[in-house]
């Protein structure tokens, strides 16, 4: 009395499918003083990497402003409403800090709004998440997006350490953000 049985399997990912592109924001020279943007995700340290970021940005760009929004919650993007809006203020933005899954994707998405808004835009993220960008922006429609990369972790960094991994990556920032002549002397 043998029945036969069937199983039946279920793979929970999701079908391939295109992906609109999303468009980088255009990079060019920007007529005088640059308004900088920082989205801090609330990731300890994050904020204060951010800031040494921007102080390093400030020796080779004319930046003439930052203006840094704190979420409140890393496992969640920026509204569109709230890209819009800094989108209207600052030339160019930095996102982050990515040092786990869900809040580098978060970050990804909120440097990607910025782009979609018109401001170039990079992520700051740990080594250990750099899969995480890739995986992300592709299925952001981003494929190959550009990110910040510092040693994990950071919340455990002390302040000297912080301003070094800074200075480590403000060359690559200005490259990222397009911004014009890396040779200012501000």
């Amino acid at each position: 009395m043998s029945a036969e049985a069937t199983i039946q399997v279920h793979v929970p990912t999701l079908p391939e499918s295109e992906v609109e592109q999303v468009p980088m924001a255009p990079r060019t020279a920007a007529e005088g003083a640059l308004r900088l943007g920082l989205i801090d995700n609330g990731k300890p340290r994050a904020r204060e990497l951010l800031q040494m970021l921007a102080e390093e940005l400030g020796t080779r760009l004319p930046i003439a402003s930052v203006e840094l929004i704190s979420k409140p919650s890393a496992a969640n993007p920026i509204s569109d409403e709230e890209a819009v809006g800094l989108a209207s203020r600052v030339d160019l933005a930095v996102a982050g800090l990515g040092d786990c899954g869900a809040c580098t994707a978060c970050s990804v998405h909120d440097a990607l709004l910025m782009e979609r808004h018109g401001v170039p835009a990079t992520v700051l993220i740990t080594d250990v998440f750099v899969s995480t960008v890739a995986r992300f922006s592709a299925v952001l429609g981003t494929p190959g997006y550009h990110s910040l990369v510092v040693p994990h972790p950071v919340a455990v960094k002390p302040a000297e350490t912080l301003r070094r991994l800074a200075a480590g990556v403000a060359d690559a920032a200005v490259t990222q953000l397009g911004a014009p002549s890396p040779a200012y002397a501000g």
